[in-house]
Formats: structure tokens, C-alpha cells, sequence
């Protein structure tokens, strides 16, 4: 027994040094084995063998091009077998998430367009190993059309009580003109804690007629529970939102209202009044806020009458908030979330600049939101909504109205 376990401990140390201290080991045997994978998926499209005559055969193989790829063991290079007629397509790079494949296919359409540079022309072929046809992008468009659809228009089964609502602009090339087009979103919380890109779609603006087709496409999808919403004071939005979710408490975004406050004064006075501004926000609760608030009108009503004016009127509407659990309220006071979203989709339309039409923006958003938001469903639950069962229940309705 000695002995035989002596010589398998021989065996483990050799396999051990193989693997461990020769690196190059497990990449040269993933790319032989892709490789392998390549050779047999052509030789299945064509139906026949290398240099095989049979009655079956539908191709013939017209030399192979390179191309590397990223891996956990590193980076690879395979040969991309070319048949005559140009059509094969190895499935090894339809693997890629969906965001990806949105992103890429962006790119080629501003290729196909002539909206791109030569450096996208080149990124685009070197990304996809050949030159790019209109054919090829209609076929790589459908799929992803399809499913981003889907989504859009699925049936929201849940209830949502907080919603948070945002747009952004893109420009988009539209019968020859570009046009600033607004991209509308909202992100619900639902009843279970978990976050939720709830409504994707476009819009000549943010307008009032805009928002409200949005609210009323959710509802017919079956948005329900709704309790709060956070925004900016867009007119058109707050409007809208009043209108589809009557009763419901509306809050403005605090770091919007700062950003506007900020905007009546100097560059000496902004620093001391946006502590006193702050130190509103901060209060435990919402006597405390407007004990604070008031002082700060009083001194402001002798240097800047309309100022103090305004924030008397105005802040009023970032004060709903405080209608919601304590646990809840730092998250919900500010559309903050949704901003660090909406950085996500700038980082990839800064590349694009110009969307050669308003499909292509929808297709490439769309696939983002797919991906964050299944991911934000399958993670860590965003807000405990256990703590409203213990809320008043009319609490979030008697507030939006004192307001």
C-alpha cells in the first residue's frame, strides 16, 4: 500500500507542474480544442469531410482568416474557416451578452449608414472577421429585436410600490436631419425589495402628451401598488404622473433642487447657503426640516427676497419623502439611482454619437436595460419593504396632499 500510494503521489506532482508552471499549457489546449469546434461545425454546414465527394455536399471551403478572442486563460487566436459563398458563421461568437451584441451591431449600422469614421469601419471588421453587409445586419438585428420587444412588453405581475422616472437626449439621424430625441425611463422597487427597469421608449420630448402614453402603456401591463415617485420637476412629467397615479405622493429630487438653488447665487454665497441647504435635508424628520427651513428664509428675505420666495414655495415638494420608513428615505429622496444608470448608457452612446435611426438607440438600451435589470432581480434586494407594513397606511397619500 506504501508503495502504491508513493507513485501516486508521483503522478499528482508531474500533472501539478504541467499545469502550474507551464502557462501556456491550459490556453494552447482550449484554442486546440476551439479549433477542433470550428472544424466540425464547417464540416456540418457543408456536409462533407475535408476533400470528401459526396452528393450532399452544399460548399466548398474558400480559405480562413484569423481572429483572436479573450478567454480565462487568456487570449487566443483560431482560424475562421471561409466557405465560397460567404455564409458560414461559426456560433462560437453569438455568445455574446446581448449588451454586446447591441453595441456591436450599433456600430456597424453607423458603418452601413456612412454616419461612422474609417475607425469604426475598421473596429467593426475587425470585430466581426469580414466586410459587413446591409443583409447582415437586418439578419443580426431580427433576434435581438425580437427579445428586447418581448421584454418591453411583458406583464408586470408585481407591485411596485416606489417608482423612480428620468429621461435623457440622444441625438438620432432621421430623414436626413439629426434630431435631439428623449429617452424615457422608469425604475420601479417592488414589493419584494428588488429593483426593476420597468419602461424603456422614445419621445419627440419629455412632454406632458409623452409621459402620459408611457404611464398608461405600464398600467396596461399591469402596473399596480404604485405609492410614491421621485423625479425632476420637469412641468411636462409632473404633470403626467399627477394625472396617471392620482393620490400618489410625488417627490423632487433633492440633488436637482440643490443643483437649482445653487444656480441663484454667487460664487462666495453658493458654499454657505448650500450647507444651510443640506443641513434642510438632513433633518430626522419633517417638522425638524421646516423649523430649519423657515430660518433660512427669514435671513434670506432682507438679501434675496425672490429667492426666499422660492424656496419657501418650492422646497415643500422634497419634503415627501419623509412620509416613507426612515430606512428608506436616503435612497428615495433623489433620483440618484437612475443617474448612475443613465452614466451607463452616456458611456456607450458616446461612442456612437449619432444613432443612424431611432431603432438602433432603442435596440442598444434595450439590451442594457435587459441585462441590469435581471441582474438587479437575481441580486441583492435594494430596499427592505417589510418596514411599510408598519407605516401608516394612509401616510404616503396624507403627506403628498399636505405638500
Amino acid at each position: 500500500m506504501a508503495n502504491v500510494k508513493s507513485k501516486d503521489n508521483g503522478i499528482v506532482t508531474e500533472i501539478q507542474k504541467v499545469l502550474l508552471d507551464d502557462s501556456d499549457f491550459l490556453r494552447e489546449l482550449v484554442q486546440n480544442n476551439l479549433q477542433k469546434i470550428i472544424e466540425v461545425e464547417f464540416e456540418n454546414y457543408i456536409k462533407a469531410l475535408p476533400y470528401e465527394r459526396t452528393d450532399t455536399r452544399q460548399g466548398y471551403r474558400n480559405g480562413s482568416y484569423s481572429r483572436k478572442i479573450r478567454t480565462r486563460v487568456g487570449s487566443i487566436e483560431l482560424d475562421i474557416i471561409r466557405d465560397r459563398e460567404g455564409q458560414f458563421s461559426t456560433q462560437l461568437f453569438r455568445q455574446y451578452q446581448r449588451n454586446e451584441q447591441a453595441f456591436v451591431l450599433a456600430m456597424i449600422e453607423m458603418y452601413i449608414q456612412g454616419v461612422s469614421t474609417r475607425k469604426v469601419k475598421h473596429i467593426v471588421e475587425s470585430l466581426c472577421g469580414t466586410e459587413i453587409s446591409k443583409s447582415m445586419v437586418s439578419s443580426l438585428s431580427i433576434e435581438i429585436d425580437e427579445n428586447i420587444n418581448k421584454w418591453r412588453q411583458r406583464v408586470l405581475p408585481k407591485s411596485y410600490p416606489y417608482l423612480m422616472i428620468d429621461a435623457r437626449y440622444e441625438d438620432i439621424r432621421d430623414q436626413g436631419m439629426v434630431t435631439s430625441q428623449a429617452v424615457l425611463l422608469v425604475i420601479g422597487i417592488s414589493e419584494d425589495g428588488h429593483r426593476e427597469i420597468l419602461s424603456l421608449d422614445m419621445g419627440d420630448s419629455e412632454n406632458e402628451q409623452e409621459w402620459i402614453r408611457v404611464f398608461k402603456d405600464l398600467k396596461s401591463r399591469g402596473l399596480s401598488g404604485v405609492k410614491y415617485g421621485v423625479s425632476d420637476d420637469h412641468k411636462g412629467l409632473v404633470n403626467a404622473f399627477k394625472k396617471a397615479f392620482q393620490g400618489v405622493g410625488w417627490q423632487r429630487c433633492q440633488v436637482h433642487f440643490m443643483r437649482n438653488f445653487m444656480s441663484k447665487f454667487s460664487r462666495k454665497e453658493v458654499k454657505e447657503y448650500i450647507i444651510r441647504l443640506k443641513d434642510i435635508f438632513a433633518a430626522p424628520d419633517i417638522d425638524q426640516a421646516r423649523e430649519r427651513k423657515e430660518k433660512l428664509v427669514e435671513e434670506l428675505e432682507d438679501k434675496k427676497a425672490k429667492t426666499a420666495d422660492w424656496l419657501d414655495t418650492e422646497i415643500e415638494q422634497c419634503f415627501t419623502v419623509y412620509g416613507l420608513p426612515k430606512e428608506h428615505q436616503k435612497r428615495m429622496r433623489s433620483t440618484n439611482m437612475i443617474e448612475r444608470f443613465n452614466q451607463e448608457l452616456l458611456r456607450r452612446s458616446r461612442v456612437i454619437r449619432i444613432f443612424p435611426n431611432k431603432e438602433s438607440c432603442i435596440r442598444l438600451f434595450g439590451a442594457l436595460c435587459m441585462e441590469t435589470s435581471e441582474y438587479w432581480q437575481t441580486g441583492v434586494k435594494y430596499l427592505d419593504m417589510s418596514l411599510t407594513e408598519n407605516q401608516n397606511k394612509g401616510g404616503w397619500i396624507e403627506l403628498a396632499q399636505a405638500v
